[in-house]
């Protein structure tokens, strides 16, 4: 279980989007405290990159787009493997959106950030094994 709950974890931090689709899906397993530890990660993220309001919008679109997806292929029955290779394509074609998006600046950060939260979700793993 708690596995699962990881990964819902990073599902929404990774997908930096909007997380009332996710909450609405996932009300059970998320807290309070980490829905609003997700909600401080998206306003943290957001001064990094320093977005402009439309580029706000834009980006969070983006994201719920690719945050839906990942919740699909989350929910499916598909091999690990499977879903592990979805999930990268997933990726992939968010970036290429963001990168289209964000200036040079911005989107070097937007890759840094992304890393920092992987780590930082590969760590609370390995705490809870």
């Amino acid at each position: 279980m708690k596995s699962v709950k990881n990964f819902i974890l990073f599902l929404a931090f990774f997908s930096l989007g909007t997380s009332s689709i996710f909450a609405q899906s996932q009300a059970a397993e998320v807290s309070d405290a980490e829905k609003e530890q997700m909600a401080q990660a998206m306003e943290e993220f957001f001064a990094a990159l320093n977005l402009t309001e439309d580029q706000k919008a834009e980006f969070k679109a983006i994201s719920s787009k690719y945050n839906a997806q990942m919740i699909a292929v989350r929910d499916s029955d598909m091999s690990n493997m499977k879903k592990y290779r979805e999930v990268k394509s997933i990726r992939s074609n968010r970036n290429a959106e963001m990168e289209e998006l964000l200036t040079e600046e911005q989107y070097e950060i937007y890759l840094e950030k992304q890393e920092e939260m992987q780590q930082q979700m590969k760590e609370r793993r390995n705490q809870n094994k």
